[in-house]
């Protein structure tokens, strides 16, 4: 009976497949998230509005075009002038009329006030240009955690159909020396509770593998699961960081440094375009028209010709202290400004600080790792024969066998951290390594 109830037990450990509908590499997962994500989306709208917005600011050196046309029909009980042929019209007369309008007017001179309007716009596009690359990048590293997440996952996943093989070779063992008297009862119950925790393990790591790679599928913008594929692009290479000259290039080329000294640069403007308004302002303007009515018999609707130049100058002397206050704020968004773009310097210092030394750490992880992994797998192989052999319990090879699944695990573990080191650096700096 218990031989019968091994065997059912051991019969019992399926093979567990999840069917998957999808697998991308690390590249293809950027590439798509890059095109779903709505951060990004968003950032390429921003981007086409400054790009407008600075195509409007060379408008303003351009002049004003105005084009009309007008018709009407007028009656009177009095004689009056008509004002486009400047003839007289009789008492209860009924004038029908029409009129075309064409017109221009240009700014001379405004203190200064476009020139620095357009410089602003300038810094809002280079700001929103280095908004969307920030942004890029950001979404690279968070696509390249939910694929590490997914890929470590299933990694794990095999770490534990090992320990499953592993138990059950173990359990297989203890049946065959049951069966000569050299193993005791307990050394089969405890094979099979070894087989049982392992099924346990593998169905947990599965769920979450399920929900990494869910995650992975919303992150690049598809339904159900993706599968992550390992390739040579993950492999682990070493690589040796002159920290400093990384932390001056992040200093003065990381996106958010960027961004923030275009925000700088549209702030002086918007600051000199405030100051305008104490400037004359000279404006010129130019029209003619053509109008003209049906009161003459013979030249019905002949149309007359009349012009207008004109040339302004303006200056406000007084406006209750409204430019003042303008210029206030505007000077305070510029300390505002300098201000977040000195944090902005000394944020991407501490990142990259704390990303190098994790980058570090992570690379020595990995040799370690590599190195118990190897040690822990010839013990457990030794240890192993001596228990085929009798010479142990199976406390101990049960005690190896955990060992080597924790090597494995901790080299799956150290692997990924490494590589989830090397994508913050990469985000951070706006390059790949």
């Amino acid at each position: 009976m218990v031989h019968r109830y091994l065997w059912y037990a051991l019969a019992l450990v399926p093979s567990l497949v999840q069917a998957q509908t999808r697998a991308v590499t690390l590249a293809e997962a950027i590439a798509l998230a890059q095109q779903h994500d709505p951060n990004v989306v968003q950032a390429k709208g921003d981007l086409r509005n400054a790009s407008a917005e600075t195509r409007s600011r060379y408008g303003a050196f351009l002049p004003n075009l105005t084009a009309g046309a007008s018709g009407g029909r007028s009656s009177s009980e009095f004689q009056r002038i008509d004002p486009r042929t400047g003839q007289l019209v009789g008492a209860n007369s009924t004038i029908n009329s029409v009129n075309l309008q064409l017109g221009a007017n240009i700014d001379l001179f405004t203190g200064f006030r476009r020139g620095a309007e357009l410089s602003a716009a300038k810094a809002e596009e280079d700001r929103a240009t280095a908004a969307l690359d920030a942004r890029r990048w950001q979404t690279a590293f968070d696509v390249s955690r939910e694929f590490f997440s997914a890929l470590q996952n299933s990694a794990l996943a095999e770490v534990r159909r090992g320990g499953i093989r592993r138990a059950q070779e173990q359990l297989a063992i203890a049946i065959a020396r049951l069966s000569t008297r050299g193993a005791s009862v307990s050394d089969s119950l405890q094979a099979v509770v070894e087989v049982s925790q392992a099924r346990l393990n593998l169905l947990n790591e599965q769920s979450l593998v399920a929900q990494a790679e869910a995650n992975l599928a919303r992150a690049i913008g598809a339904d159900g699961r993706v599968t992550a594929i390992d390739d040579s692009s993950l492999t682990i290479r070493p690589i040796s960081l002159d920290t400093v000259a990384l932390i001056a290039e992040a200093r003065t080329r990381a996106p958010g440094v960027i961004q923030a000294e275009a925000a700088v640069r549209a702030a002086k403007a918007n600051l000199s375009a405030a100051k305008a308004v104490y400037f004359p302002q000279v404006n010129f303007g130019a029209s003619t028209s053509y109008g003209g009515n049906d009161q003459d018999p013979l030249n019905k609707y002949k149309l007359f010709n009349n012009r207008n130049l004109g040339l302004s100058v303006q200056l406000p002397i007084f406006n209750g202290f409204l430019r003042e206050q303008q210029v206030t704020n505007r000077a305070t968004a510029l300390d505002a400004a300098r201000a977040r773009l000195e944090d902005a310097r000394h944020q991407v210092e501490a990142q990259l600080v704390g990303a190098i030394s994790s980058l570090s750490t992570a690379q020595e992880r990995v040799e370690v790792a590599r190195s118990n992994l190897g040690a822990a797998g010839a013990n457990a192989r030794v240890q192993l024969e001596r228990y085929r052999l009798g010479t142990i319990e199976i406390e101990r090879l049960v005690q190896a066998q955990d060992r080597l699944s924790q090597a494995e695990e901790g080299a799956v573990t150290a692997r990924f951290d490494y590589l989830r080191a090397k994508a913050q650096i990469e985000a951070l700096i706006g390059r790949n390594l």
